[in-house]
């Protein structure tokens, strides 16, 4: 079955071009991530990495600016740390800022 999953993954990187996919929020892409989870650790645990950036990978996430920095929060409200995020998320958030909060 893992490997199946894993063939559908490549299938995926195949047939849709990188410019027509869904930009994805993390710095390495969610069927990236899924596929080196999958590989080294087994089918079980790449659904797993599939259904927890499926919930978090979505619009709706939030940057604070803190006083120890700055901290991404998801739309499930999970907190990750800036090196987990794409460098595009982040420079489009510094560039259009309504959605972001400051704690001063």
């Amino acid at each position: 079955m893992r490997v199946v999953f894993l063939w559908f993954i490549k299938a995926y990187w195949f047939l849709i071009p990188p410019h027509k996919r869904n930009k994805c929020i993390f710095s390495e892409s969610c069927s990236h991530y899924v596929f080196r989870i999958t590989q080294k650790r087994g089918l079980i645990k790449g659904l797993v990495a599939l259904n927890f950036r499926f919930k978090h990978c979505r619009p709706g996430y939030y940057i604070i600016n803190g006083k120890d920095g700055k901290l991404f929060i998801s739309s499930r409200n999970k907190v990750f740390d800036l090196t987990e995020i794409s460098e595009n998320v982040l420079e489009m958030k510094n560039k259009t800022s309504p959605f972001e909060c400051s704690n001063n």
